[in-house]
Formats: C-alpha cells, sequence, structure tokens
C-alpha cells in the first residue's frame, strides 16, 4: 500500500537532525539580559490583586494584598515580619456568583523585598495542601480561573457589582460597578433595575 523510500528515510532524519542542531545553536547563541532572574516556578504568575486578611501564628488577622498567583501559590504584600517556612492563614472573603469565603494555609517560601522606593516587602507563599481542606482549594482555583478569564470585574472589584445588560450581544449578569464592560464582547453594559 504505501512504500518506504530508504534514502527518503535517511534524508527526512538527517533534515530533522540539522534542524535541531541549529535551535540549539541559537539559543546557546543568545544571551541572557543582565538584571533577568531564571524562573524557577512550576507555573506562570499572573497579577491577580485582591484584598485578603492573612494571619500569622496567634497574631490578629491583618489586611493584605495579593501581588501575583498561580495555581500553586502567591505572593502577598506587606510581608508582615514573617520568616521562611512560617505557616499564615489566607483568608478570602467570598466574591459573588463566584465562591463563598474561604480560608487557606500557606506556608512562607520566601522573601521579595521592596525594589522601588514605593514598593512595599511581599511574601511568596505556597499553599500546604495537607493542611488546607479540598473545598478551599478548588475555591481558590475557581476564583483564580474566574477573574483571569473576566479582566473587567477583576478591575472593579472593590467598587462593588451590577446585573446589566450588554448593548452589543445582549449578555445578561453581573460586571464591575465602576467600569461596567461585556466579559463575552467587551461593549457597554447599562445596569438592568431589579
Amino acid at each position: 500500500m504505501f512504500e518506504t523510500n530508504e534514502s527518503s528515510l535517511s534524508r527526512l532524519k538527517k533534515l530533522g537532525q540539522r534542524m535541531l542542531s541549529n535551535e540549539k545553536a541559537n539559543v546557546k547563541a543568545q544571551p541572557i539580559p543582565a538584571g533577568v532572574a531564571a524562573e524557577r516556578r512550576a507555573g506562570r504568575r499572573a497579577l491577580l490583586p485582591l484584598d485578603i486578611l492573612i494571619q500569622r501564628s496567634d497574631d490578629e488577622p491583618r489586611k493584605a494584598k495579593i501581588r501575583d498567583v498561580n495555581m500553586t501559590g502567591l505572593a502577598v504584600e506587606p510581608a508582615l515580619d514573617a520568616q521562611v517556612d512560617e505557616r499564615v492563614h489566607i483568608g478570602f472573603e467570598g466574591y459573588p456568583d463566584v465562591c463563598p469565603a474561604f480560608s487557606l494555609v500557606g506556608r512562607v517560601k520566601r522573601i521579595l523585598p521592596a525594589v522601588e522606593p514605593d514598593e512595599v516587602s511581599a511574601m511568596g507563599l505556597e499553599i500546604d495542601r495537607e493542611q488546607t481542606s479540598a473545598d478551599a482549594q478548588k475555591n481558590f482555583r475557581r476564583l483564580v480561573r474566574h477573574y483571569l478569564h473576566h479582566r473587567p470585574l477583576l478591575e472593579s472589584v472593590s467598587q462593588g457589582f451590577i446585573t446589566g445588560r450588554c448593548t452589543s450581544c445582549k449578555w445578561v449578569g453581573r460586571t464591575g460597578k465602576r467600569k461596567p464592560t461585556c466579559s463575552l464582547c467587551g461593549s457597554r453594559v447599562v445596569p438592568i433595575k431589579e
């Protein structure tokens, strides 16, 4: 049915080896820019500026803000004089139509010093999967995915929500009060009177 030609297979193999050797040579030839640290995280972090409550051991809960997040950890500012390997409790308030209030247990993996004069220090936390309930982990993943897919909601999460209808695609749902835009098409959303 299908005949293979030995010479064509060997030519294809040589072509593949040449392409791979060229790719390796190009990667080695490109220097890493100065000041760029190697990324050691398992997953890429995304900005997710949400307000949270954080509690160290027996201290009172304090307000903090998430700097960035991925599915296994997050960076929280300020660092609150935390020590590496210290356990902290991270409290999330409920978010409408996304998830109820929940709490995670995190372990401080590193302290991120302030680089700019107007910046505050932060701490890199890894979620302790053994100490955190499965429901809390599920709510965290749901929260992160929701706000990464609905950026207009994230921009105005602290300003409140409205129920509205899109003027273009007629989508109906909740969106941020400060900048009401459709999460499907990006058009203007007008409030619906309840």
